[in-house]
């Protein structure tokens, strides 16, 4: 079974001319991008009528991929104007752009040097091998940081100046790409004030651990928690999260974006009727990591993303002091093997 990409993801279309998957695929991707070889294949179509065939010299399909940072800002200022020969308060906005081609290969597909030959129905197949170091598509902060990438299709053609037809002819279709990690080595980070002058003035011992520092859909957050109560003593919440940031550069200028993109909480409750007989709670908190609700951790010169695990023991009024830690971590898509 073959099928097309959606009329949607076109960004330049035609109705005579467009692509198809190889048979039996969703995407135009193959091969696990950052594990083993990967590549774009696909079929490229031409459909012209017998009575107005296309008349081409040349046919090649490329893909490109693109990084792309915008964000405006407005900015207030006093402004002269020189009818009312007086100043008055104006908002202008500025636009901070960045815009740089990560990827461009490019395969002929046809040829004909001598003369404009007559297409009517016509299939090419194509493949096209990716650079292992190639970033994912990404899409952040509501597209104020982009990496997109297209195939492209690029006709040479026989100019139609009745028709207003030029000598190029392109097509040119959204390809998503996914970049791909094994499962991390145990890397493993411990927090811990068990039973030293600290946790017993506080009234609380503490022994916390994360088994890695790597975390993705095929491999969770899994937070450790070891409890030891020395009084009684009021907890207002446990909290973990997942916090990311994200840094753009463009024109010079540079704008930070956080926020958690994944949170829990453990009341008071959940953790005094879990106590054993030695005032004592263990829990293993386990946070999936979907990858629809991330950004992959990302460091190029115009976008970075960073991410941190936050673990925060709450207490009530009047109680000690909070407790805050944190680890920066790496937000990548893990498939288990």
């Amino acid at each position: 079974m073959t099928l097309r990409p959606p009329k949607s993801s076109y960004n330049q279309a035609s109705e005579k001319v467009w692509f198809s998957y190889v048979p039996n695929a969703t995407k135009f991707q193959h091969g696990l991008l950052g594990i083993n070889d990967s590549y774009v294949a696909g079929n490229l179509h031409l459909q012209f009528p017998e009575n107005e065939p296309l008349k081409a010299k040349r046919i090649e399909v490329s893909i490109t991929g693109t990084e792309y940072v915008h964000w405006t800002e407005q900015v207030v200022e006093n402004a002269y104007n020189s009818s009312t020969k007086s100043y008055e308060v104006r908002t202008r906005t500025i636009h901070y752009i960045h815009e740089h081609q990560i990827l461009n290969r490019s395969l002929l597909l046809w040829q004909n040097k001598e003369f404009y030959q007559k297409i009517t129905n016509m299939k090419f197949p194509f493949k096209l091998p990716l650079p292992n170091n190639l970033p994912p598509s990404m899409n952040l902060s509501d597209g104020i940081g982009q990496i997109n990438y297209e195939v492209n299709a690029k006709i040479k053609r026989k100019r139609n100046f009745w028709k207003f037809k030029g000598s190029k002819k392109s097509v040119k279709c959204m390809c998503s790409i996914t970049r791909y990690r094994s499962m991390p080595v145990p890397a493993s980070t411990r927090w811990t004030e068990w039973d030293d002058p600290k946790a017993i003035k506080r009234g609380l011992g503490y022994d916390i651990t994360v088994d890695y520092n790597t975390f993705g859909p095929g491999n969770p957050i899994i937070i450790n928690f070891a409890f030891k109560f020395f009084k009684v003593l009021k907890l207002k919440e446990v909290f973990a999260g997942l916090k990311e940031y994200h840094i753009f550069k463009a024109s010079g200028n540079t704008k930070f974006i956080k926020g958690y993109v994944l949170e829990r909480k453990i009341s008071d409750d959940q953790i005094s009727i879990n106590l054993n007989a030695r005032n004592e709670w263990w829990y293993n908190l386990k946070i999936e990591v979907p990858e629809n609700k991330v950004g992959w951790t990302t460091d190029r010169h115009n976008i970075k993303v960073y991410h941190k695990i936050k673990v925060k023991v709450r207490f009530g009024y009047l109680g000690p002091k909070n407790i805050n830690l944190e680890k920066l971590v790496n937000i990548e898509n893990i498939i288990k093997e």
